[in-house]
């Protein structure tokens, strides 16, 4: 990487030659049958991740900077550890993503110009808040109103089946895991 200057707190703000590779989490839209699969950024207005197609940052505070800004939040956020994101709402999808371009390191990973996935892993949420990404993989995916699916374990769905909180539409997270690598053409995350 070469440098090309430092944000406030005194971290490198470089310019990537070589992707860096960092840890994210993502929502996941897609139809019943578990086909036209989309990556969303689990916050909610965030634009879905193209499959096949470079993301590229941009600001919604701002037209008047480029992403990412040293003074500013956007970008495209990677994590240097999983640990940070066991705080994130709603994920569905771990993995690691090559992130480019103009970079800002900061204290919990860093802030890109360009990104796409480089390998991908369903997760149950609720395993993932618990205790990471140790456990089994989710064995089934269900779906909610607004569309979002939600990957699941067999102890957490009889949990939900029990407080009468998970839709009864279900496919197997195989498949839909399968799906996911394919469209977007990237490997499985093993942990």
């Amino acid at each position: 990487m070469k440098p090309h200057g430092t944000t406030l707190d005194g971290l490198p703000t470089d310019v990537a030659s070589e992707p860096i590779i960092a840890w994210r989490v993502w929502a996941l839209t897609g139809r019943r049958d578990g086909s036209d699969l989309l990556l969303r950024p689990v916050a909610r207005r965030a634009r879905t991740w193209q499959p096949r197609q470079v993301v590229e940052a941009s600001c919604r505070s701002s037209r008047w900077h480029e992403a990412p800004e040293p003074l500013c939040t956007c970008g495209l956020h990677g994590t240097h550890g999983i640990e940070v994101l066991r705080k994130t709402k709603g994920p569905a999808v771990l993995g690691r993503v090559a992130l480019w371009g103009r970079v800002i390191e900061h204290q919990h990973g860093f802030r890109a110009q360009f990104a796409y996935p480089q390998r991908l892993r369903l997760i149950c949420q609720f395993c993932f808040w618990t205790t990471g990404a140790r456990r089994e993989a989710p064995r089934h995916v269900g779906w909610f109103p607004r569309g979002e699916m939600m990957p699941i374990c067999d102890e957490h769905l009889a949990v939900a089946r029990r407080h009468d909180v998970f839709p009864r539409s279900l496919v197997t997270a195989d498949e839909v895991a399968q799906r996911l690598r394919d469209i977007y053409a990237v490997d499985a995350l093993a942990i």
